[in-house]
């Protein structure tokens, strides 16, 4: 498979009608933000933005690349997301003694995983040309929100940075999403995501005194991208990952100032240290759940190098109250995590996070067969995950055909629950876990006859109904 980075990606979505040119100038300051947060509120999530004249810049800008399902079963080379599913339960079914412990070493140990490692190239990626002097405020980054970085005065974020860095003995490099502010032409703040591995790395660099190289790459293969926003197993590589995503082994280049290696085919990398301990005040920052989260140390990041495309696109999105871009990216995880649960608790059929809950981790948990007692157990065991650690509600029900929506899970959730015994919360926490199963329940639920469901179906013409 050739490789696949984001003009070609663009040129896909344009050749498929899923993509709008804005020709006129539209401002990075919460001008973009705004005509980008109308448009994918559409129910169908509204087609990706390409803004050829960013005012201010010379450079060209995307919002919303994968704000539906079918851009990001574009992004990902899969006609369903289902699709997902299917290739991690085969990949999983390799592993002989399933361990969520070590889950991580398994799945790397598996030669059909670790042959997608990355190829090195020896020299930093030709196509890219060396800024000089760089300038982070060359680009057209957005200021989302009326109130984002109002402590310091700095309001213009990096929205779909891939942040890589390495621990300070050069190991595996680890790529995550994480908050990026521009804070003038050579600085900008990282708000490392608490037990994440970038977070992990320069809690090493902090007690080893020395400073970290970090890189920021914007573009690229869209695999990347995805596999840096999910929150994978362990210390899985998320490059290889990318490559599982994509079917094929994706290449890697050395940055022209720093000790790490970044993807070829990106637009941008940004290049810099951290110095050890070093904090700024950064945010507040409107967030994916409609709210601002509050202003917070983060780390600041000194510029050393920037390279660009000579016509690259930089790619951005808008988070808020949902529904944003980034409910349908999170589907594609959704779809990815359900294998790894049904390897650990084989009741569970399906997993849903409601795109009204905003991924707090928080989801619908549809079980086989349910008796009393099981959600209690199943919610101590997910409690324990990563992946569920920190959410605010797991809400059980009865499998069904398909996966239930919020609202039918909200009318079982009224109709089939004894609140005497099924709910549990976990008080230190917080957390809550509700059984909506019906299973202590000595009523049947009203279903139909099926031999009856399809007499209609097979005559539903005869009806003559529109």
């Amino acid at each position: 498979m050739p490789p696949f980075d984001l003009h070609q990606f663009i040129s896909t979505l344009e050749a498929s009608g899923e993509l709008s040119r804005i020709a006129v100038s539209v401002d990075p300051t919460l001008e973009i933000a705004a005509l980008t947060n109308r448009v994918c509120k559409r129910p169908d999530g509204g087609k990706a933005l390409l803004f050829e004249h960013p005012a201010g810049s010379d450079f060209q800008l995307a919002t919303n690349l994968f704000g539906s399902a079918g851009r990001v079963c574009r992004a990902l080379g899969v006609t369903e997301l289902s699709e997902l599913t299917t290739r991690m339960s085969k990949l999983l079914d390799r592993i002989p003694r399933f361990d969520i412990n070590s889950l991580d070493r398994q799945i790397a140990a598996l030669q059909e995983f670790s042959t997608l490692a990355p190829r090195s190239a020896l020299e930093p990626d030709p196509a890219l040309i060396a800024m000089s002097p760089p300038d982070l405020t060359r680009f057209p980054f957005l200021q989302s929100w009326p109130g984002d970085g109002a402590a310091d005065g700095y309001p213009r974020y990096i929205t779909l940075p891939q942040v890589f860095t390495a621990d300070p003995e050069g190991g595996t490099q680890n790529c995550g999403m994480y908050r990026v502010q521009l804070r003038g032409e050579h600085e900008a703040a990282i708000q490392w995501k608490s037990g994440s591995g970038a977070s992990r790395h320069a809690e090493l660099f902090r007690r080893a005194g020395k400073a970290m190289p970090v890189a920021v790459v914007l573009g690229g293969d869209p695999a990347i991208l995805f596999s840096a926003m999910f929150p994978l197993p362990g210390s899985l590589d998320e490059m290889t990952f990318a490559a599982f995503l994509r079917g094929t082994p994706l290449a890697t280049a050395p940055c022209r100032s720093i000790p790490l290696r970044v993807p070829t085919g990106a637009e941008v990398v940004i290049e810099g240290y951290v110095e050890p301990g070093e904090t700024v005040t950064e945010g507040p920052f409107g967030n994916h759940t409609g709210f601002y989260s509050p202003a917070a140390p983060a780390s600041l990041m000194r510029i050393t190098s920037i390279s660009h495309r000579a016509d690259a696109i930089i790619p951005a999105t808008v988070v808020g109250a949902p529904p944003m871009e980034d409910c349908w990216m999170a589907q594609a995880w959704e779809r990815l995590l359900l294998p790894f649960l049904q390897r650990m608790l084989p009741s569970i059929r399906d997993v849903s996070f409601p795109v009204e809950w905003v991924f707090h981790q928080s989801a619908i948990i549809s079980l086989e067969s349910p008796q009393p007692g099981m959600v209690r157990d199943i919610a101590a065991r997910l409690w324990s995950l990563p992946w569920f650690a920190a959410a605010r509600v797991l809400l059980f029900v009865t499998a069904t055909a398909e996966q239930d929506t919020l609202a039918q899970a909200a009318w079982k959730t009224i109709n089939a629950t004894d609140f005497t015994d099924d709910v549990i919360h976990d008080i230190p926490s917080g957390r809550v876990a509700v059984d909506a199963t019906g299973c202590r329940l000595s009523r049947p639920e009203v279903k139909g006859s099926p031999e009856t469901d399809e007499l209609i179906s097979h005559r539903w013409k005869e009806y003559q109904l529109q």
